[in-house]
């Protein structure tokens, strides 16, 4: 497809389907026609299972009363404290990532069920083996749980990180649509996921309630005061609004997808590309030492006949300034993985125009569209992403093309505006500080303390892309050998 404007038609609607980056920056900046996020609507009628209650809110009836999620996300004050709070759950919990025992009442939360982690009978004891994206999720899932939901939160509900992962590998079916009672795989799990979560989001927003009001939830859930800003405001909005814990649940549901979700595939495909290039990741490793560090007292230094347990200490903001290659890497996974769509009804009539820069790949001047008002847009930007005309060699993984050398100090830094636009989250764009600063440390804790290998094979190999929300999941599972490097 050589346009940067065609149309394709979407369960009997016509979009326009925008291509150009400088039409697609154009075009997000137009005025929707529609009040809500029709991507967020759709989602949670068709994925999250809302019945109406908060889609048709009628806000008119709650003057000073809004959802503040998205805006919240973006705050300085809330970016800080999240950088925070996640660096010290990863300092605390990375050590253990794997545990290396054998029983499963002995193992951590993340280890178990489809983790598959397991500890060889005869040889290295410090070996184990592991389905490395099943472990990644499910680590993920508990360290940010553990900060936007509290601690009690996910002693109470530990396998909600599997159901999560089912729901969002049938994310894709369920957004078109697709009833319960199809004959199709998805449907089925996906459905009875969403019932799943929404049930722990439902008695959760009940006992918040509670817990707000003074009265004592119960045991399980009695010490709610860890629970992020950004959930208890939301549970609070929700009260004012007048929508119960079972209506509240949807909404919860989505905001908490839309978090932790695309953290964790990035994640994950950000260290199955450095641990399938030695060479890389031990330039990764020598330019974050400084502010990433990995460390084990002896026993001599101890005075106790036992190894003490792996330390950790990170300095992501740090990182972000002083450590280009890294932040690279990030960006360049963005690139390669996103399946970031974002949609629009235009409020009114656009013009659209390439730039002089995008005309000049064989054509002799730029080519101009109009769009009508009320008609609706889609932009995919991976298409953009993948165009061999603004990225060489799409399909290769090469984070130097994000690095740019400052003219007057000639130092190098990473360019992740060379991206934009970027695609619509559930709750605003993916591109916020929150979710990079996740990313980041979730991937240094990795790298640093852990060595992985694949089962079979000297290096490991990076799997083909499966549709979801976001960013795309793995084909398959990635089995692995790992062990600490301190």
């Amino acid at each position: 497809m050589k346009e940067p404007v065609f149309g394709i038609y979407i369960r009997g609607v016509k979009y326009n389907a925008v291509v150009s980056p400088s039409m697609m920056k154009t075009i997000l900046s137009v005025k929707s026609a529609a009040p809500h996020n029709q991507v967020l609507d759709q989602a949670l009628q068709n994925v999250f299972g809302d019945r109406g209650l908060i889609r048709n809110l009628d806000l008119d009836r709650y003057q000073g009363v809004s959802d503040k999620a998205s805006t919240i996300l973006n705050e300085e004050a809330f970016v800080t404290e999240a950088s925070s709070a996640i660096t010290r759950l990863v300092q605390r919990d990375m050590p253990n990532l794997v545990s290396f025992c054998r029983s499963i009442v002995d193992q951590y939360p993340w280890e178990r069920g489809i983790s598959g982690v397991e500890v060889p009978d005869e040889g290295d004891q410090k070996v184990c083996e592991a389905n490395l994206f099943a472990l990644v999720s499910n680590f993920i899932g508990h360290v940010s749980s553990a900060f936007l939901m509290g601690e009690a939160f996910v002693e109470n509900f530990p396998n909600l990180s599997e159901d999560l992962g089912r729901l969002d590998d049938c994310f894709a079916t369920l957004f078109v649509g697709t009833p319960r009672w199809a004959p199709h795989p998805a449907a089925s799990a996906g459905h009875a996921a969403s019932d799943r979560l929404r049930h722990i989001f439902s008695i959760f927003h009940r006992a918040f309630t509670a817990w707000d009001d003074g009265i004592d939830p119960g045991i399980e859930l009695r010490d709610l005061e860890d629970v992020s800003e950004l959930f208890k405001d939301r549970m609070r909005t929700f009260r004012k609004l007048e929508l119960s814990p079972g209506a509240s649940a949807a909404g919860h549901l989505s905001l908490y997808y839309d978090l932790i979700e695309h953290t964790t595939k990035i994640t994950f495909w950000t260290i199955t590309h450095l641990f399938a290039e030695p060479s890389l990741l031990d330039q990764v490793r020598k330019e974050i030492a400084p502010y990433m560090v990995a460390s084990r007292p002896t026993r001599e230094e101890t005075g106790f006949p036992f190894d003490e347990p792996p330390r950790l200490s990170l300095n992501i903001e740090k990182a972000l300034t002083s450590c280009p290659l890294f932040k690279a890497c990030y960006c360049e996974t963005v690139r390669l993985h996103s399946a970031g769509i974002s949609f629009k009804k235009l409020g009114s009539d656009v013009i659209l125009s390439e730039s002089a820069e995008e005309a000049a790949h064989g054509l002799t001047e730029p080519r101009t569209y109009k769009i009508a008002k009320g008609e609706y847009i889609l932009v995919p930007h991976g298409a953009y992403y993948h165009d061999a005309r603004y990225f060489s060699n799409p399909e290769q993984y090469d984070p130097l093309r994000f690095l740019v050398t400052d003219p007057a100090t000639g130092k190098q830094r990473a360019d992740l505006s060379i991206l934009a636009p970027f695609a619509d989250g559930l709750y605003g764009s993916t591109d916020n500080g929150f979710t990079e600063r996740a990313i980041l440390t979730f991937t240094a804790g990795i790298v640093v303390l852990w060595d992985i290998e694949p089962t079979i094979g000297k290096f490991l190999s990076v799997p083909g892309h499966k549709t979801s929300w976001g960013a795309f999941r793995p084909t398959k599972e990635l089995r692995v050998k790992m062990k600490l490097r301190v």
